[in-house]
């Protein structure tokens, strides 16, 4: 499946660089981009939010939730809100082999976080279980945290943390629950970790996923771990 959603990725590339290929969105030409113009320029772009959860606010200050019950990252950074038409671009980017997303998200991102003179010294993608990547053919995480340190000049190490209990889907379960589901799923076996990392996921919600890994890679002696993302979804805990 890797080696097919490789190829295919690779073919629709070319066939780009050949002919204008439609929007997904609209279905207007889009060039060299998954969208159009006119539909980037819609997309609900997070510009301030809470440095340590990434919950959209009206300033960039911490939000009460963070102040009450600090989460166990030191920074988050969330590229778009999970509004409009983001949960459509991310469908189509995790199910339906469109690639070409993760180089739009990671372009993005890094005109963002490339400003930033204090970057962590890498990437860790959040995993997915070997069973769930087999059936996907590739993880969405990986494949942007690739591309995006590859232009931000870091490392990316999904090495560093291993998805080891295959957990239903956190979409559809509530903020208790998903704190039981995600319990335990993630190791790490490194023998050192670096002491400042990221990891990269594709939404952010309730932040359960991000935490578990996060107290893992805490646990390992991590002193700074920030979290980034392709969207924030506004979550009400």
């Amino acid at each position: 499946m890797a080696v097919i959603s490789a190829l295919t990725h690779r073919s629709v590339e070319l066939y780009r660089k050949l002919f204008p290929i439609p929007c997904l969105l609209c279905g207007l030409p889009a060039h060299k981009a998954p969208l159009c113009q006119a539909c980037i320029g819609e997309l609900p772009w997070l510009e301030t939010a809470c440095p340590r959860c990434a919950m959209p606010l009206q300033s960039a200050q911490i939000c009460g939730h963070c102040l009450h019950s600090p989460p166990i990252q030191q920074h988050s950074f969330s590229l778009l809100r999970y509004q409009a038409a983001v949960p459509r671009c991310i469908t189509r980017f995790k199910f339906h082999q469109q690639l070409q997303f993760a180089d739009f998200f990671a372009g993005h991102m890094a005109k963002q976080l490339q400003q930033r003179q204090d970057l962590p010294a890498c990437l860790i993608p959040i995993p997915l279980h070997p069973r769930r990547l087999r059936s996907r053919g590739f993880n969405q995480s990986l494949e942007v945290a690739t591309r995006l340190a590859q232009q931000l000049g870091i490392r990316c190490r999904p090495e560093l943390l291993q998805r080891v209990r295959n957990t239903p889907s956190q979409s559809q379960l509530h903020y208790r629950q998903r704190q039981r589901n995600i319990r335990h799923a993630f190791a790490s076996t490194a023998a050192s970790l670096p002491p400042h990392v990221a990891l990269l996921d594709d939404v952010m919600t309730t932040g359960q996923t991000v935490a578990e890994a996060a107290r893992i890679l805490q646990g390992r002696g991590v002193q700074i771990i920030e979290v980034w993302t392709i969207a924030r979804a506004i979550s009400h805990y």
